[in-house]
């Protein structure tokens, strides 16, 4: 499977790193590479995150050719509203259409509405974004008290945990039950 989890400035590190530690567990786990990983943004070179690190993408948007069955968008400290990541929220519109699981961490739930692919369905957010979400896209059923939903190919989870557990539940439609309790116990024995 072909993940892209993209990147913008200011995107929050934790949500891009929850979800690939599981998809890369899941491919150590497997013993081959069950989920390719690319981190694809609006140009080629490093990404400035909330947190003041620089991530390097693997694709650019506009070069983003590759067939992907999972899009993650991660959340922001702050998402304004506008045409703030227009080269993104383009590529979401378009990509957003054809991927088979569409997925937000956090606030990233607004760049996906923005892109209009969540008009008619249900999105989760965190709580501090839920009344905004509601407010700028009216056509969205806004579902905060969800840690993580799935809405037909449309995914969405609050924070930083929540993300952890969606992509967990997309690994889980993709690999069974077992398979993601083996993933939850050897990533928390790494934790500790």
């Amino acid at each position: 499977m072909h993940v892209a989890i993209t990147l913008y400035a200011g995107f929050r590190l934790l949500e891009v790193t929850g979800p690939m530690d599981v998809f890369h567990e899941a491919n150590r786990l497997g013993g081959k590479m069950l989920y390719e990983q690319h981190l694809v943004g609006a140009s080629p070179g490093p990404v400035m995150c909330s947190s003041g690190v620089a991530v390097g993408t693997t694709q650019c948007l506009a070069d983003a050719h590759t067939s992907f069955d999972i899009v993650v968008v991660p959340g922001s400290a702050v998402i304004s509203q506008g045409r703030e990541h227009r080269e993104l929220v383009d590529w979401l519109s378009d990509a957003g259409r054809k991927v088979r699981r569409l997925a937000s961490v956090s606030n990233g739930a607004l760049l996906i509405a923005r892109a209009g692919l969540a008009d008619h369905r249900s999105l989760t957010t965190h709580w501090h974004d839920a009344q905004r979400l509601s407010t700028e896209y009216p056509l969205v059923r806004v579902m905060s008290n969800q840690g993580f939903l799935k809405d037909g190919s449309l995914y969405s989870s609050r924070g930083v945990s929540d993300g952890i557990q969606m992509a967990l539940g997309l690994v889980r439609e993709d690999l069974g039950e077992e398979f993601v309790r083996s993933i939850t116990k050897s990533l928390s024995r790494r934790r500790n």
